[in-house]
């Protein structure tokens, strides 16, 4: 059944709760559901229909709505539930405060909250609603029950209205807080509705939460947190938040976390969700927007000011008849509604049961081409079994094929065989000459030690000749240096014979000459010695000057330098990022850009079979914030990575390095082959302050990309830090043995700055620390443009610098070099005064020796005499050990010439062997050779019989391929046979039906057939006699052509084909039933939910003037307190409320009709006595009340007081809490009644100042 609109559905949809029912359901089966959902719209507690999901919803099964069985036990009306229940609003800081309707869930119904939940949800009211006033009320404030979940325990806030802080620590019973105008008492009222829920509008103190904040200039937040008990039956999730729940709201006002959070009673957050919250006071029964509950003072003043309508407004709210009132009117509406749609369908079904006659007659005239199907797809089948046995032939033929190639390789083997064991016996003629040349080997390695061995002693032999030799060369030496020392010495003699003839004449001339030498000399080495000191000073001050001075030129020689190395780095990255800027890739890497292009423009063409990724430095970002770390994690990722592409499969990876060799790449542009997966999931980073790791810098959006990156670069495995030593600090821990070990998930190496280096721990648990080398650069996130910008202007600040820095090194460099020519200067000239000096007193010793010598002059020619002797014993010395060295040298020469002999005889003999030894090696290459030849042949037939091996293999991979082919088309031509089967029974079937429309249907439809179908057909027996598949192929195009004719012939007297006529009949025979089955269930549902309706008023009605009657009486009671009595008059068809106060109740003129009359004490005890009256029916587990005693007298105010001790005593499960700014010290406290005193405010009278300070809390008990 088709899906159609139904929305009288949406109305029970939204009622009710959602169960679709098939057609054969039994009703009685939904008759408890549907009644427990009507009673939750009695009760006020089923949801609010909306009216656009009633218009949009489809649904497709019936929904039903049975009446409301009525009966119930007279025993259950003492102990039922006051129809009255909470309803909270889910107001914004914006909205209007009095909306008592719960948020909706997504699923249409509405969950119900239930205080109690062990009592029974099928109550109804009894017929004789009376009873309860006649017999007493009903007892559900049993006394001695223990609180309930729900009180509150604790009220604690923080930068809130004129608090800084405030702990304010309640009882679970009764409750007073008092205190000074102006000392904080109505913030703990707000600080309840605004944590609970509400918004900043229903405390009548703010427009919105912001305002609420303390006033400071230090303020940026204000917390709030309500502690509430959570013990009892009626516990929320008690096995998630224990004994306690805690709420926390935080209004900020410059950004941050605003909302609620919810807190175990060990102050652990378990939720941040509104929802929660809400389900929370729901289970809970807390009506925060209820003015019965929370009454602030605005409610109180203006309570009994109002008009009679606006008191009854203020009764239907609070006890929540007027949204149950509102939800029965959209009710009835939604009903009118489904009434309406019934009869527009009713209407529209003519029109359908035309066209679906139509159709049907449409249908009918296509039949006639079914059997031109049939016979088509018996041609079909035929055509392939045809091809079949065409297949089949030629698979036999393949197999005989196959028999001759099997053959000729048998053949082939066994020559194969045979010229192998042939080779086998012709390898042992190769032992033989193999074991001939090692014995020729052998000889000739014995030969050659023997003319090593002989080689040596010759060399022994000659070795004292040569020694000998030797001294000899020494000999003559020394007997040349002999006969020059003899022939100086014959020299010596003659010259002094010559002197001692010369100088006895001229001495007295000589003495002359030597004075006045003399006297030049002193006098010059005087002049040179005043001079001397002073120059040496002068020297030793200039170089001192040239030294101090040099370390300042080197110094701003090397600042020269510093900067023009830095000017070339800023060159050469401002040419670097120029180059690059016409396209942003080739930031990471020359060629990105054109292999890049290349590889769009193949994808485009289809060239990739799969996704290519590339650049991957194109996908990443740096993290915000983290921007410190991102050229080390560039560093820490390794070299060549980020303009590498990745790839999943082996054809594109070829494909990739093809166009990565004509776009001429090197180590550019790589490729990372990498299987598709989706992102993988990897360890946080360590939550220490300066520790980050390469993903948690990076940021990559490609899922793919991040894969790649994980597995290649290990972006989760390397840590980054500041600082060696905070990386050890942190990271770096030890266990019971003393060895190191890496803190944090899946760390391998750590990264530090400045220069990038990093430490890992061996397997040893030691550090092994790893300099870096390369120089850490930035490609990712880089803008080029503001960074070419920013390099221009650090070029031209290291220009100037340069030029300053130049002009002081030119400066000291001139200074430097004259001091340099100062100090060479002084230095000439103390050397040329130090010769001077020299010259002067080498002059003087010259002298004096000269005149010694003369003095001293000797004529004995002794001394010369003897050395010429001793020349001459010299020389013939040296003569007779030459003549001693000759005579051993010639002793040895025999023994030289044997041993020589005997070398000549073993090199002649090593020639012979060496000649025999190359015969050998000859002879064994040429039978090498020839195996050589042989085994080249053997390899021929080996490479024969692989190739009759390779047709062999591809010919049964042929075969395989045919049998595969001859199978698959074995079971095309059964499936087609089948299907002919198929379509021939059904035509035969529909030829002997009478309504043959339904089945129709059905024929175009035939299912796949199984294994077991299509074993059950058999290859046709005439097979063989068959004709060829083209015989049938062209029988099939007729047979086409034939059914294409009757077609258009159809179609020429129909506008629709086959298909379509079929479909529109089958549609417009579904939609014609379902119109039907709509209106029959709209019409039941409709008329079963208005008597349904119609009963849940009256009963409502009946709850209405319960609550009226018994308001009524406890008012009553109340004001009897005072020794006044009144009455509420209700005007429920008007809509109004009058409240009628007899001042005296013995004395009737006393009365009062007007409440504006009377006093305001009496206008405050009134409104206590009606909010104690509507308070009996509510079953919140706390009720606030503010400034509830304003204008009372002494007297009335205790005896209100002793009232509302009295009432909170009496429910001692219930809390209430009492504000009023009157003292109330006089009232003892107890377990169950506590007192609360606020601090009175300190006033400041300062122009501008505060006009109040932070409060503090102090309690009396």
């Amino acid at each position: 059944m088709s899906e159609v609109s139904s929305p009288y559905a949406d109305v029970v949809a939204s009622s009710l709760p959602s169960q679709a029912v098939d057609d054969d359901a039994n009703e009685d089966d939904l008759m408890d559901d549907e009644e427990d959902a009507m009673e939750e719209v009695l009760t006020g507690n089923a949801q609010e229909f909306d009216e656009d999901k009633a218009s949009s919803s489809r649904v497709n099964s019936k929904r039903v709505s049975p009446p409301l069985d009525n009966a119930v036990d007279d025993d259950e009306e003492e102990t039922r539930e006051s129809p009255v229940k909470k309803r909270r609003g889910n107001n914004d800081d914006e909205q209007e405060e009095n909306e008592y309707v719960l948020e909706k869930e997504n699923n249409g119904s509405r969950q119900v909250s239930r205080k109690k939940d062990k009592k029974n949800r099928n109550r109804t009211e009894s017929p004789d609603i009376n009873s309860a006033l006649s017999g007493g009320h009903r007892n559900v404030n049993v006394a001695g029950k223990p609180p309930e979940a729900g009180i509150i325990l604790k009220i604690y806030v923080e930068n809130f209205m004129c608090h800084r802080k405030l702990s304010v620590d309640l009882c679970p019973n009764v409750n007073f807080i008092y205190g000074q105008n102006g000392s904080g008492k109505s913030a703990i009222l707000a600080a309840i509705q605004i944590c609970l829920g509400a918004g900043a509008r229903r405390t009548n103190r703010a427009r919105n939460l912001k305002e609420l904040v303390r006033k400071d200039s230090n303020t940026s937040c204000a917390k709030i947190r309500v502690t509430l008990l959570n013990k009892g039956d009626d516990a929320y999730e008690h096995e998630k938040y224990g004994d306690s729940i805690t709420v926390e709201r935080t209004i900020s006002l410059k950004g941050g976390f605003n909302g609620f959070k919810l807190f175990d009673e060990e102050m652990k957050e378990k939720s941040r969700s509104r929802k929660d919250l809400d389900e929370m006071l729901d289970k809970l029964n807390i009506q925060v927007e209820n003015p019965v509950a929370i009454l602030d003072q605005e409610e109180a003043k203006k309570f009994l000011t109002g008009k009679a309508a606006d008191k009854y407004k203020f009764f239907m709210k609070a006890t929540e008849l007027e949204r149950i009132d509102v939800s029965y009117r959209n009710a009835v509406e939604q009903v009118a509604e489904m009434e309406q749609q019934a009869l527009r369908l009713t209407e529209s079904l003519v029109a359908d049961k035309e066209l679906l006659d139509e159709a049907k007659k449409e249908v009918k005239k296509h039949e006639e081409i079914g059997k031109l199907e049939v016979k088509k797809s018996k041609l079909e089948a035929q055509y392939a079994w045809s091809i079949y046995k065409e297949n089949l032939a030629e698979l036999n033929e393949r197999r005989d094929k196959l028999g001759l190639f099997e053959a000729k390789a048998a053949k082939r083997r066994e020559e194969l065989l045979q010229a192998e064991a042939a080779s086998q016996e012709g390898e042992n003629g190769d032992n033989e000459r193999r074991d001939r040349l090692d014995a020729l080997i052998k000889e000739a390695e014995e030969s050659s030690d023997l003319k090593k061995k002989l080689e040596q002693d010759l060399k022994r032999a000659v070795e004292p000749q040569k020694q000998y030799k030797r001294q000899k060369i020494e000999l003559e030496k020394e007997k040349k240096n002999a006969e020059r020392a003899l022939l100086a010495a014959n020299k010596t003699l003659q010259q002094k014979r010559n002197e001692i003839a010369a100088k006895a004449g001229s001495a007295e001339a000589e003495q002359a000459r030597r004075n006045e030498v003399l006297r030049k000399a002193e006098e010059i080495l005087v002049e040179c010695k005043a001079a001397h000191n002073e120059l040496k000073q002068n020297v030793t001050d200039s170089f001192r000057d040239y030294e101090n001075l040099e370390p300042q030129v080197h110094d701003a020689r090397k600042s020269v330098s510093q900067v023009e190395r830095r000017m070339e780095a800023i060159k050469s990255r401002i040419h670097d990022m120029t180059s690059s800027s016409a396209n942003s890739l080739d930031v990471f890497g020359q060629r990105c850009s054109q292999v890049k292009k290349m590889v769009d423009d193949f994808v485009s063409r289809g060239k990739f079979s799969g996704p290519v990724l590339g650049p991957i430095g194109s996908y990443c970002k740096i993290h915000p914030g983290k921007e410190e770390f991102a050229k080390i994690a560039e560093s820490a990722m390794g070299p060549n990575i980020l303009d590498r592409f990745v790839v999943f499969n082996d054809g594109d990876r070829k494909t990739l390095q093809s166009i990565r060799q004509k776009a001429g790449c090197g180590t550019d542009c790589g490729i990372f082959q990498q299987s598709q997966h989706q992102r993988y999931r990897i360890p946080d980073p360590p939550e220490m302050d300066g520790i980050e790791t390469i993903a948690s810098v990076i940021s990559v959006q490609n899922d793919l990309v991040f894969n790649c990156l994980v597995d290649n670069a290990k972006i989760d495995e390397r840590a980054l830090a500041r600082s060696k030593e905070q990386s050890e600090r942190q990271l770096l821990g030890r266990d019971n043995n003393g060895r190191h070990f890496m803190q944090g998930n899946k760390l391998k190496e750590v990264f530090f700055l400045p220069k990038g280096d990093n430490w890992k721990l061996t397997k040893g648990g030691n550090i092994q620390l790893i300099s870096n080398t390369r120089r850490m650069n930035q490609s990712i996130g880089v803008d080029m443009a503001g960074a070419v910008r920013e390099a221009e202007m650090e070029l031209q600040s290291m220009k100037q610098e340069r030029n300053n820095l130049n002009r002081q090194y030119s400066k000291l460099e001139h200074d430097h070099l004259e001091q340099k020519k100062l100090w060479n200067k002084w230095k000439r000239a103390m050397q040329e005064n130090e010769k001077k000096m020299d010259d002067a007193q080498q002059t003087i010793d010259d002298v004096k020796a000269e005149e010694t010598n003369t003095a001293d002059m000797d004529v004995d020619t002794n001394e010369e005499e003897q050395e010429v002797a001793e020349a001459q014993e010299d020389l013939d010395r040296i003569n007779e050990n030459i003549e001693k060295v000759q005579e051993a040298i010639a002793e040895k020469e025999p023994d030289i010439v044997d041993v020589k002999a005997q070398l000549e005889e073993v090199t002649e003999r090593n020639k012979k062997v060496l000649a025999d030894l190359q015969d050998a090696e000859n002879s064994l290459t040429q039978y090498h050779e020839e195996l050589a030849r042989q085994h080249d042949r053997i390899e021929k037939k080996r490479q024969k019989l692989e190739q009759y091996n390779q047709i062999i293999e591809e010919h049964s991979k042929q075969i395989f391929a045919a049998e595969v082919e001859v199978e698959k088309h074995l079971m095309v031509a059964k499936k087609l046979t089948y299907i002919h089967q198929v379509v021939d029974q059904r035509r035969k079937e529909r030829d002997a039906s009478d309504d043959n429309c339904e089945s129709l249907q059905t024929s175009q439809c035939i299912m796949e057939p199984t294994g077991e179908d299509l074993e059950g057909i058999d290859v046709p027996r005439d097979l063989q006699q068959m004709q060829s598949p083209d015989y049938y192929k062209a029988r099939v195009e007729r047979a086409e052509d034939r059914i294409q004719e009757e077609k258009e012939r159809r179609l020429n007297s129909s506008r629709d084909d086959y298909a379509t006529a079929l479909d529109k009949y089958v549609r417009a025979k579904e939609i014609f039933a379902a119109k039907r089955e709509q209106i029959k269930e709209i019409h039941t549902s409709s008329s079963s939910m208005r008597s349904d309706m119609d009963v849940r008023k009256a009963r409502w009605r009946q709850f209405r003037d319960f609550i009226s009657d018994y308001s009524g009486i406890k008012f009553d009671e109340t004001l009897n307190i005072k020794g006044s009595s009144g009455t509420i008059e209700f005007d429920h068809a008007n809509g109004s409320l009058d409240l009628i106060v007899q001042k005296d109740s013995a004395n009737e003129n006393s009365q009062q009709k007007d409440v504006k009359a009377l006093s305001g004490g009496e206008r405050s005890f009134t409104t206590i006595a009606l909010l104690l009256a509507l308070g009996e029916m509510l079953e919140t587990p706390f009720r606030v009340m503010d400034e509830f005693d304003v204008f009372l007298d002494p007297v009335t105010r205790k005896l209100i007081i002793d009232t509302l001790i009295q009432v909170g005593q009496s429910m001692a499960h219930r809390q209430f809490i009492f504000i009023t700014p009157q003292d109330v010290s006089n009232v003892e406290s107890s377990s169950t009644l506590k007192i609360l005193k606020m601090r009175p405010p300190e006033r400041r009278e300062v122009a501008g100042g505060h006009t109040q300070q932070t409060l503090d809390f102090s309690q009396i008990e």
